[in-house]
Parts: C-alpha cells; structure tokens; sequence
C-alpha cells in the first residue's frame, strides 16, 4: 500500500513559511546575542508563536475529524443531507487535513447515488489533484470518475480510466479488479478487442488469484 502524499493547502504552505523565518530568526539572534538587547525576550516570542501555530493546526485537524465521525454517521443512519452538509464543511474549512480527504470521496459518493454525476466527477478529480494517492481512497476516486463516464454513457471513456488505474497499479489486486471493469465497459461500448485484451491481463497477472477465473469465463462468452 502506497503511503499518503496529501499535497498542503496555500494556508499550510503560509505557515510553513512562517515558521521558516521564526526559526531563521531565532538561529541569527542567537548567533548575535551580544548585539541584541532583550535577545532572550525575542527567543521566548518565537517559541511562543511556533507553538501557537502548531495548536491550531492541531486544533483544526481535532475539529475536522470530529465532523468527519459526524458525517460517517449520518451517512450509516442514511440521512444523506446530514452527509452533505459535514462534507462540504470539511472539503471547505478543513481543506488538506486528511478528514477532508476522505470528506471529499464521501460526498462525491453521495453525489453519485443522488444522480448528480457532474458534480461527483468534479469532486473524485479534485481529490486525485489535491491529495494524491492513500490507498483505497485513490480507488475510489479513479474508479469513481469511471463509473461517472459509465452513467453519463461515455462506456469507452470509462473503460480507458479503469484501464489507467490498473496499468497505475501494477500487480496489485485492485488493478485486477480495475480491469474487469474495463472489460466490461470496452464490450458495453462495442470494443471486444480491448475487452479481450484486459480480461487476457488479468488471467497472464493475476492467474492465481480468484478474478482470474471469472476473467476465464468472461472470455469465453465474448
């Protein structure tokens, strides 16, 4: 499983920033200490306010992952307007935490079972382009453009984004899974070619493992 490459919001990059000078600022008044009057004054403030960032930093993430466990709640209890309106309060106050990561796949989820698929694409994209890649986060978000393609209609342009997923993926069991749903819609668009082609990866790859045998049986009818 790949490791999480959130990617930080210009706010979090200001910090960064911030707290780059304070300690530039810190280093050269303690190297000129004999220059300075109050240097240990100046010393004290900087700490002070490197801790108060790295609270509220802190802080925010506490508050993120609360409205989260809010959010996964109402979305187990089936109220998805309580869903929508913790999710958009995270993917809009909280952008960068991780809480708002899994904020954005969940909504854009919700979206999709409301029928709403431009606005679930615009969000699964979102999230590739802000947060990278976490695991089974990444899955859902690339095969849920698929699936958008694949509602709106556009079965080729589906197949085509399960097939990037997979070929991203490797020899990992969710490329496998990726290229059955490829499969799948290059036959539903007419494309029995690259069906073919990606039910034959799955058997060459992956040909111990269960999927292999369903791929087995799916050529046989195509």
């Amino acid at each position: 499983m790949q490791g999480q490459k959130n990617r930080p919001t210009r706010e979090e990059l200001e910090e960064d920033q911030f707290l780059a000078w304070v300690l530039e600022a810190v280093e050269y008044v303690k190297e000129r200490s004999q220059l300075f009057i109050g240097a240990a004054a100046a010393i004290v403030v900087a700490i002070l306010a490197i801790a108060y960032v790295q609270s509220a930093r802190e802080e925010a993430r506490v508050e993120a992952n609360t409205l989260l466990g809010q959010a996964i709640m109402a979305d187990e209890g089936g109220q998805l307007d309580e869903v929508v309106r913790h999710c958009e309060q995270l993917t809009t106050r909280y952008s960068g935490t991780p809480a708002a990561a899994q904020a954005t796949v969940l909504l854009a989820n919700r979206y999709f079972a409301q029928g709403r698929y431009s606005d679930a694409e615009r969000l699964y994209q979102a999230y590739l382009d802000d947060y990278g890649e976490i695991g089974v986060l990444e899955y859902a978000a690339w095969t849920g453009l698929a699936a958008c393609y694949e509602a709106q209609g556009d079965a080729q342009r589906a197949g085509e984004q399960y097939l990037s997923y997979a070929t991203r993926r490797g020899d990992d069991m969710q490329a496998a899974l990726a290229l059955l749903d490829a499969a799948r819609c290059f036959a539903a668009a007419g494309d029995r070619a690259r069906a073919r082609e990606s039910l034959k990866r799955v058997t060459r790859d992956f040909g111990s493992a269960p999927v292999a045998s369903r791929a087995r049986e799916e050529l046989s009818m195509l």
